[in-house]
């Protein structure tokens, strides 16, 4: 059975052997010397063993230094017969040869301190190291984390050539010729291969030691160069998309634009239609109720010539029916400047103003409690207001106070319009909205249901009868907001 030892092992015993007969050497010198009455020439061979010995074993060269030194002196001492010259020079050479271990174990114990802090960093560090010679190309040696890396046992590689890990002749002479044109090379990105075959992509940094040693650091970026791969496809992906995305949104824009353009045109084509339907009414009308001022009139002469009562009787009926067919055209006058102007925003305290003011009836108060509330509305807006006040002047009898007043919901805000009159039988108070519902004031509440409904705002009554009448709107969220203005009560002035 054959015992296989390590370079490391044959570099102790070689050093070791030659320590002995570097020893032996020097103590028969010493013999032969003083026997022969030499004392000056072979003090000095002493210097070999002792500096070998530190070099091998620093911590001990001072214990060898003084042992060897020792030897020496008695040698002297028993061949010279205490020779008061030759044990004066002897006991100097002592002095020297302790000094000398002192201070080479010394210096070699602080170099090996240096090489065991320098070797501990090789070992330990989380970057894989190898060496190689610049000149043979071979590997010296490489930590445990390098050949991790490339799945090697740590002792495999040393003494391979470079090639076995470096295998591209191209990735492998780019490398060699930035460390040979510069000292220190660093952040090389280069391809290694493991022992399993895999390609390994790592970032060199290199420099170049005595003896023509290249040290090299190494650190695997395999995964991050996966992930940047990883990272520039999803890139581009995101890109593709964007610029798809991008595309579609321009031509949606472009069709969208186009649709803007042809809806401008047609509404641009209605407004001039309305305008030019609106003049036509406006002229037929005009000229219908100057047909049925006519009649009136003829009607007022004929009553004043007829005194049959039965034909009196068919002519209070056409006067009925023609007084009917004027509230019809003049309501078709108010109707069709419904929904022609653009919603603004209109102030509740202001409106209501303006609304009493054109009624002008100082025994009623109308209490304005809404504050700096503004609704988004219709143009026509103003007239559900005068309205209002209308109604409860001509159907609550015996009203002294008309209150304004709001508050808000989940949903959005209630404005209150209520008074102190008779109120409204259960039974009408939804009839009340309707077309056909009405008595001498003509459609008022029909038009308020048609004017709200155009920004999305409802209107219902809600009073006790007996009490008052009491009509709720709905405002939307969004359609109502609050300005800086001052609620105040008051009477029409």
């Amino acid at each position: 059975m054959s015992v296989t030892l390590s370079s490391e092992k044959k570099h102790q015993i070689f050093w070791t052997i030659t320590l002995i007969i570097t020893i032996f050497v020097t103590i028969l010198s010493t013999i032969y010397s003083l026997s022969l009455g030499i004392y000056d020439v072979f003090p000095f061979i002493y210097f070999l063993p002792i500096i070998l010995f530190v070099y091998i074993y620093p911590s001990r060269g001072v214990y060898f230094s003084l042992g060897l030194s020792s030897a020496y002196i008695i040698l002297v001492y028993l061949y010279s017969g205490f020779n008061p010259q030759d044990v004066a020079i002897s006991t100097a050479w002592f002095v020297v040869f302790v000094t000398i271990g002192v201070v080479t174990s010394s210096f070699a114990e602080g170099l090996r301190e240096e090489e065991r802090k320098y070797r501990g960093i090789f070992e330990n560090s989380q970057a894989g190291i190898f060496t190689f010679d610049l000149s043979t190309l071979r590997i010296a040696e490489l930590n445990a984390k390098c050949a991790q890396m490339l799945r090697y046992e740590k002792g495999e590689l040393a003494g391979t050539d470079l090639a076995r890990i470096i295998p591209d002749a191209g990735n492998r002479d780019h490398f060699l010729r930035q460390v040979r044109s510069s000292w220190e090379t660093g952040d090389l990105e280069l391809l290694f291969t493991a022992r399993d075959g895999t390609i390994r992509q790592m970032l060199v940094s290199a420099s170049v030691a005595s003896g023509n040693i290249v040290i090299c650091s190494a650190i695997d970026i395999t995964a991050r160069k996966l992930a940047e791969q990883v990272i520039e496809r999803a890139r581009e992906d995101l890109e593709r998309r964007v610029n798809e995305r991008t595309e579609e949104l321009l031509r949606v824009n472009r069709e969208l634009s186009a649709e803007i353009e042809e809806r401008k045109r047609f509404e641009a084509a209605i407004r001039l239609a309305n305008h030019k339907i609106n003049t036509l009414s406006g002229v037929t009308r005009h000229d219908i109720l100057n047909q049925i001022t006519v009649i009136v009139m003829y009607l007022a002469l004929i009553r004043e010539t007829e005194t049959d009562p039965h034909v009196t009787g068919y002519i209070d009926k056409i006067g009925e029916v023609t007084d009917m067919i004027q509230k019809q055209i003049r309501f078709t006058r108010e109707y069709q400047d419904i929904g022609s102007g653009e919603p603004r925003w209109h102030n509740i305290n202001e409106v209501i103003g303006e609304a009493a003011s054109g009624v002008g009836n100082d025994d009623v108060i109308i209490d304005r409690q809404v504050a700096d509330l503004e609704i988004f509305a219709d143009a026509g807006f103003p007239k559900v207001f005068a309205n209002l006040i209308e109604n409860a002047l001509v159907h609550g009898r015996h009203v002294t106070l008309i209150r304004f007043s709001y508050y808000e919901t989940d949903t959005g805000l209630v404005l209150c319009c209520e008074d102190n009159g008779i109120g409204i039988p259960d039974d009408a108070k939804a009839r009340i909205f309707r077309r056909e519902y009405f008595r001498n004031t003509g459609y008022g509440l029909f038009l308020i249901v048609e004017i709200l409904s155009i920004t999305g705002l409802s209107i219902k009554e809600t009073g006790t009868p007996g009490t008052g009448a009491r009509f709720e709107m709905h405002v939307p969220k969004g359609n109502y907001r609050f300005v800086a203005r001052n609620h105040r009560s008051d009477r029409w002035q």
